[in-house]
C-alpha cells in the first residue's frame, strides 16, 4: 500500500501523484527509474504485484521493535486525520506516540491551530485528561507523546459490553465529563472533536479524556454542551443504529428522539442539551451539570417506553409549521419603513444630515450611480471644510481618521468638521501628491524566475518598476487610521499583525487620501460579500502583487532566505525570536535595502491563492494572480517558523481575507 506524505490518504500502487491532494509521490528504489549508460531512462522491471512495503519513502510505517526519537515501537494503534498513532515504550513506560502527517502543518490555519492546541495541552495537569509527555514540532516528521491510559474506551464498551452502561453509570460519567470539559475550556480549548473513542474508562471507572478529542477552536460553550449530550445519548441508546440516530449531523437537523428505557427526567435534560436551536440549550456547563446532578433516583422513576417510530421510518424532518393565514401587519409595516429609508438614502442627502454638520438640510439629490457615487474624494471634502489643514489637526478621510497630537480625541470617521461660526468658508488648498519617502525602495523594472530558485534559473516574468516599503507596517502606523489591532506582541514600533486583508485595503485607501494620492482600491459591498478591485496605474498605496513581493525579496539573488542563505543574518524566526515579534529593521537587509522579507511577520499580498500558481501562469508581464478565489496569498514566514521549508523565500501560505491571523502583517507598495 502507498500513503501520501501530504494528506495521509491511501493511494494506488503505481500512482505518481496523490489523487486527493496532488502531492508528488516518490516511491522506493524498487520502483524508481534508472538511467542507462546511453543516457536514456526506462523503468526497472517490476513484478506484477508491488510489495506492500513500497510506500512513499518520506513516510514509512514503523514496525514493532523499531526506534523513533528515543521511543521503541510496540505496535501500531490506528490512524486519524492528523497522523498515525503507535503504542511505544520509553524509560520503562508506555506512551501513545502520534507521528503527524505533513498536512497537519500545511497552511496557516492548521499550523497555528495545531501549535496552540499542543502548547496548551502540554500545560494541563489533571488526572481526568491524558498527560502529554512530549511535543516536538521541530522534528521531521513532527510528533507528540501522551501517557498511555490503561483501560477501555467507551466506544469498545458500547460495542462489546453495552449492558454495563446503565443509566446510573452514564449519569456518573456525564458529571465527571462535564467537570473535565470545564477544565479544558479554562485552558482556551474545546471538545469539538470528542467521540466515544476519545474517552477511556480506567479500571476504577474514572473517565479520562484523550487529546484526540480536544481541539483549539473558538467554540460557543453551548456547542460543547451539545457534544456532551451526543455522547450521553449514544451511550444510552438501545438501538443498534445509535451512531446514526444520535449523530451530531442528524441531531442538528431533526428533533431529539426520546431514548426508550431511560427516565423521562434525563430525556428532558438531553432534549434541552441537544436542541437544534443553540439559544434553547443550557446556557452554561454549570447549568448542565446542575440539571443532571438534581435528577432523582433511577429506581422507581417513570421511563420512556414508546419509540417515535414514525419519525425514524420517514427519515424526514418534521413538517414545517405553516404560517398563519391572517395578515401580519407588523411585518408589512417594517417592510414599508425599510423601503422608505432605502429610497431616502439613495435619493436624498439624509446620510449627511444625520452624520454631517448641524446646518445641513434635507435635499433631494436623485439617484446617483457608478463613478458619480464614488466622487466624494478627499479634495472635495477639503473644499467643503473650513480653513487649511495643520499638521496637528486630525485629517478625515472616507476610510478613517489620521490622529492629531491628542491620541484620545476620536471622531466619527464619516463626519466632517463643521465650519467655525463667523468665519468665511474658503476652500483649503488641494494637497499635492507626495513621492515615497526614505522608507520606500525603488524596484526597477526587471525580469526574473517567478516561483523558481536554485538550479532552475530561467527568467519567465517581467515586472514594471514600483516602490515598496523597506519595513513592515507597524502598530503605531496602523493605529493612525484604524482601530488598534489585537496584536500578538504589543508595541507601537512592532509590526502590526492579526489584521484582515480587507481592513488592509481600507487602510491603504485612507493613507492614500491623507497624502493626497489617488486610492488604488475600489471597495464595494459590505462584510464577507465585499469586492475589491485595484487600479495599478494610480499612485495610491496598495499591497504588492505576489510577483512584486518575490522580486523584491530575492533582490537579484538566489538565496533560500531574503538576503542570505543563513536565516540568522536576516530573519527573526523560531530559533532566535522566542516566538515574539521584533522591531522592523533590526536584522540585516537584502540587496534592495528591504528588511524582514523573511521572518518576523508573514505578509499579505494582493493575489488570490491557487495551489497551481505560479506554475500555471497565463500572463507573463506584471501578473496579478488568479482572477477569482476564496483565499488570499501570504508570503515570507514568521517568528513561529523554523529554519527550512516554511521560512524559505518560495513558501506560500493562504488565508481568509475576512480574518486576521496572528503573526501575519503586511508592507506597502506603490506603482509610482
Amino acid at each position: 500500500m502507498h500513503y501520501c506524505l501530504n494528506c495521509g490518504e491511501k493511494i494506488p500502487g503505481k500512482a505518481k501523484f496523490c489523487p486527493f491532494c496532488g502531492e508528488n509521490v516518490v516511491l522506493d528504489e524498487k520502483q524508481d527509474v534508472v538511467k542507462e549508460a546511453a543516457g536514456e531512462t526506462k523503468p526497472k522491471a517490476v513484478t506484477p504485484a508491488a510489495p506492500p512495503e513500497a510506500i512513499n519513502k518520506n513516510f514509512t510505517l514503523l514496525d514493532p521493535g523499531e526506534h523513533f526519537a528515543g521511543y521503541r515501537i510496540l505496535r501500531m494503534m490506528n490512524k486519524d486525520k492528523e497522523g498515525i498513532k503507535y503504542i511505544a515504550e520509553k524509560n520503562g513506560k508506555e506512551h501513545v506516540l502520534k507521528i503527524f502527517f505533513q498536512s497537519s502543518f500545511h497552511n496557516m490555519d492548521t499550523l497555528f491551530g495545531m501549535q496552540m492546541r499542543l502548547t496548551r495541552l502540554n500545560h494541563i495537569e489533571d488526572a481526568s485528561i491524558a498527560k502529554v509527555t512530549e511535543v516536538n514540532q521541530n522534528h521531521s516528521p513532527a510528533f507528540m507523546a501522551v501517557e498511555y491510559v490503561h483501560g477501555v474506551s467507551l466506544d469498545e464498551i458500547k460495542q462489546y459490553n453495552p449492558e454495563r452502561l446503565t443509566e446510573e453509570l452514564v449519569r456518573e460519567i456525564a458529571l465527571k465529563l462535564i467537570k473535565t470539559v470545564m477544565l479544558v475550556r479554562g485552558h482556551g480549548l474545546s471538545i469539538s472533536d470528542l467521540q466515544l473513542s476519545s474517552i477511556m474508562i480506567k479500571d476504577n471507572l474514572e473517565p479520562v479524556l484523550l487529546s484526540s478529542g480536544i481541539g483549539y477552536h473558538e467554540q460557543d460553550e453551548r456547542e460543547d454542551i451539545f457534544t456532551i449530550g451526543t455522547v450521553i445519548a449514544q451511550l444510552l441508546a438501545l438501538s443498534p443504529l445509535y451512531r446514526n440516530i444520535y449523530s451530531p449531523e442528524r441531531l442538528r437537523l431533526y428533533k431529539y428522539v426520546k431514548i426508550v428505557g431511560v427516565t423521562l427526567a434525563l430525556n428532558k435534560v438531553l432534549a434541552e442539551s441537544l436542541h437544534r436551536n443553540i439559544s434553547q440549550r443550557f446556557g452554561s456547563l454549570e447549568k448542565f451539570y446542575t440539571a443532571i446532578e438534581k435528577l432523582g433516583p433511577v429506581e422507581g422513576a417513570e421511563k420512556c417506553t414508546v419509540q417515535d417510530t414514525s419519525f425514524l421510518d420517514t427519515g424526514k424532518p418534521e413538517a414545517a409549521i405553516m404560517p398563519k393565514s391572517r395578515i401580519e401587519f407588523g411585518f408589512w409595516i417594517l417592510i414599508g419603513v425599510v423601503v422608505v429609508l432605502m429610497i431616502l438614502l439613495f435619493t436624498t442627502n439624509i446620510y449627511k444630515v444625520v452624520f454631517g454638520a448641524d446646518e445641513d438640510k434635507l435635499q433631494f439629490t436623485g439617484f446617483v450611480w457608478g463613478k458619480d457615487a464614488e466622487s466624494d474624494s478627499l479634495a472635495q471634502r477639503i473644499e467643503e471644510s473650513q480653513g487649511p489643514i495643520s499638521s496637528s489637526d486630525p485629517v478625515l478621510t472616507t476610510y478613517g481618521q489620521l490622529k492629531g497630537s491628542s491620541l484620545d480625541e476620536r471622531q466619527d470617521p464619516r463626519r466632517l468638521p463643521a465650519s467655525p461660526q463667523g468665519k468665511d468658508s474658503s476652500p483649503a488648498p488641494v494637497i499635492k501628491p507626495m513621492q515615497p519617502g526614505r522608507n520606500f525602495a525603488r524596484i526597477e523594472a526587471s525580469t526574473f524566475g517567478f516561483g523558481r530558485l536554485g538550479e532552475n534559473l530561467a527568467h519567465n516574468v517581467s515586472i514594471s518598476g514600483f516602490y515598496i516599503s523597506k519595513h513592515e507596517v507597524t502598530q503605531g502606523e496602523w493605529s493612525r487610521f484604524m482601530k488598534p489591532a489585537n496584536a500578538t506582541t504589543f508595541g507601537e514600533d512592532l509590526p502590526v499583525d492579526n489584521v484582515s486583508w480587507f481592513d488592509i485595503a481600507i487602510y491603504c485607501n485612507g493613507l492614500s487620501e491623507a497624502e493626497g494620492l489617488t486610492p488604488a482600491y475600489r471597495i464595494r459591498g459590505l462584510g464577507a460579500s465585499r469586492v475589491v478591485t485595484c487600479d495599478f496605474n494610480v499612485n495610491g498605496y496598495r499591497l504588492p502583487t505576489e510577483a512584486e513581493w518575490e522580486l523584491a525579496a530575492k533582490a537579484g539573488k538566489l538565496h533560500n532566505y531574503s538576503g542570505s542563505n543563513d536565516p540568522a543574518d536576516v530573519a527573526w524566526y523560531r530559533d532566535n525570536s522566542a516566538g515574539k515579534l521584533r522591531k522592523p529593521g533590526s536584522k540585516s537587509p537584502n540587496d534592495f535595502g528591504l528588511y524582514d522579507m523573511s521572518g518576523n511577520v508573514s505578509e499579505w499580498v494582493w493575489d488570490w491563492q491557487d495551489a497551481n500558481y505560479p506554475n500555471a501562469l497565463t500572463t507573463f508581464i506584471n501578473p496579478t494572480g488568479p482572477e477569482t478565489g476564496t483565499q488570499k496569498t501570504i508570503r515570507g514566514g514568521n517568528v513561529m517558523n523554523s529554519e527550512g521549508r516554511n521560512l524559505n523565500i518560495l513558501w506560500r501560505e493562504r488565508g481568509d481575507p475576512n480574518k486576521g491571523y496572528q503573526f501575519v502583517g503586511f508592507r506597502l507598495a506603490r506603482s509610482k
